[in-house]
């Protein structure tokens, strides 16, 4: 279903404008940013309680990268999941496991230039659907708000991928995986702004560098 024409305007500009933003937040700020939000997820209990756990591969700038979270994940014993949209299925996104820390340093980029599984060996890879579900998933994002909306890169990727976890407690008898933003303060919206918002936008629980920026309702992180 395409957006409303307005709210559609909407999320183009604030795309336009933060992207604009964010390319401008210095190397430097985004690698402390990194390791202080890698510190604050690593000693939640919604992370410690986890043990499949998707993690997005994050880009050189923009956002804060996860690489030292999933080499500390693998190192825990953690099954960690990663995205994967095959280019012959532009809708469909999978949470492949990383089987190691090699398989990890070893993956080539996309064509978006984000690293994920090589095509060629995904046969062999065990997929979350086969591995009894997710229990956490951390959500990449442009924009976030103070009651945990955000604002992706306009594919819809995770949005359809979150909503169609709602049903794990008859497939999988367990309650659907958390969702969880790891977030720069630099794409966080100042108070009183909001991300517009559809039907099928899901709200997530937010981590910045100063850790949990908003203990979102219950059923709804």
């Amino acid at each position: 279903m395409p957006p409303s024409p307005s709210v559609g305007a909407l999320k183009k500009a604030l795309r336009r404008d933060y992207t604009k933003r964010l390319r401008a937040v210095p190397t430097s700020a985004i690698q402390e940013e990194s390791l202080a939000v890698t510190r604050h997820l690593l000693a939640s209990p919604i992370y410690q309680r986890a043990n499949n756990i998707s993690i997005y591969l994050s880009t050189p700038s923009s956002e804060i990268q996860t690489d030292e979270l999933i080499r500390e994940s693998l190192s825990r014993g953690k099954r960690v999941f990663i995205p994967y949209c095959p280019a012959a299925e532009p809708t469909l996104m999978r949470m492949l496991k990383l089987s190691s820390l090699a398989a990890f340093e070893g993956l080539g980029a996309n064509r978006w230039g984000i690293r994920e599984h090589d095509p060629a060996e995904i046969d062999a890879c065990e997929d979350s659907e086969t591995a009894g579900g997710l229990d956490l998933i951390l959500v990449p994002g442009l924009i976030f708000d103070r009651s945990g909306n955000r604002l992706g890169h306009g594919r819809g990727y995770y949005d359809r991928f979150i909503n169609a976890t709602h049903d794990y407690p008859s497939r999988f008898s367990k309650p659907p995986p958390s969702t969880v933003a790891i977030a720069l303060k630099a794409q966080i919206l100042p108070v009183g702004e909001e991300v517009p918002v559809e039907e099928w936008d899901r709200a997530v629980l937010i981590v910045t560098a100063e850790g949990e920026l908003d203990r979102l309702p219950v059923g709804r992180a």
